[in-house]
């Protein structure tokens, strides 16, 4: 028993290596299991340890529970803070490239797949935003809600299917679309689905291949417009592309 047969064990450095909120691949790791003065547990013993293992992905990014309140907690003030800093006329959610879910025993107890959870979360988080600032435009990334892309099994940790996922997106949320591979079948998914949407595009391509996006946008209703998107910081093509997207 923790506190009792042996020491607590925590690694002081798990979300602080570097700084707050930093997660890295490694660190040293703390001291091992440490017997009490008066345990229970012989010195020779071999022991079984039961723990849940972290995945961290590209090096920094850590998912969130669905389920534990405080994640939820957090959000409430982040969006508190931004409207009171900000004022602004609409809340980017980022849920987008959930890689992990669905493991823990709060999330487990639940009975839901990785998509019912996700569809919740999303709702909840929604809901949030709305009683902060009910006037606001709320956006969503397409990824986690498109079945063409990574709503769906078999995605990443993800530990069961992201199918229906987009039950819990409502129909006012605007949909930042970057499904280059399948951006037709995307397109008129939430298109049918009554969401407007924005084409996230360039993603650091060539700005010609802003033409195919145009080009699988004709006919689809609620295209509200395009948005420059790069993870390279390379701006210098966003004339280019500015004027591309406002040509006929």
């Amino acid at each position: 028993e923790e506190g009792k047969d042996f020491e607590p064990v925590a690694d002081r450095l798990l979300g602080r290596s570097g700084g707050a909120g930093v997660y890295t691949a490694y660190h040293d790791p703390p001291e091992g299991i440490r017997l009490t003065a008066d345990s229970r547990i012989p010195a020779d013993a071999r022991l079984r340890v039961s723990y849940y293992h972290c995945p961290v992905v590209f090096n920094g990014r850590v998912a969130t529970c669905m389920t534990d309140p405080e994640v939820h907690d957090w959000w409430r003030s982040e969006i508190r803070r931004v409207k009171r800093l900000l004022s602004p006329r609409a809340f980017l959610m980022s849920h987008d490239e959930i890689r992990v879910v669905g493991w823990c025993a709060a999330c487990q107890e639940r009975k839901l797949t990785p998509g019912e959870l996700l569809a919740a979360d999303v709702r909840k988080c929604y809901d949030m935003i709305r009683e902060e600032s009910p006037d606001a435009e709320v956006v969503a990334w397409s990824d986690m809600f498109d079945p063409n892309h990574n709503a769906r099994a078999n995605y990443y940790l993800a530990n069961g299917t992201l199918a229906g996922s987009w039950e819990g997106l409502p129909r006012d949320v605007i949909v930042a679309n970057w499904n280059y591979q399948k951006r037709a079948e995307s397109l008129r998914w939430f298109s049918e689905r009554g969401h407007r949407q924005v084409i996230a595009g360039y993603y650091d391509r060539p700005v010609s291949d802003i033409a195919l996006w145009q080009s699988a946008a004709r006919g689809v209703t609620g295209i509200e417009g395009m948005m420059f998107t790069t993870w390279q910081r390379r701006y210098d093509d966003l004339e280019a592309f500015a004027q591309r997207a406002w040509a006929p």
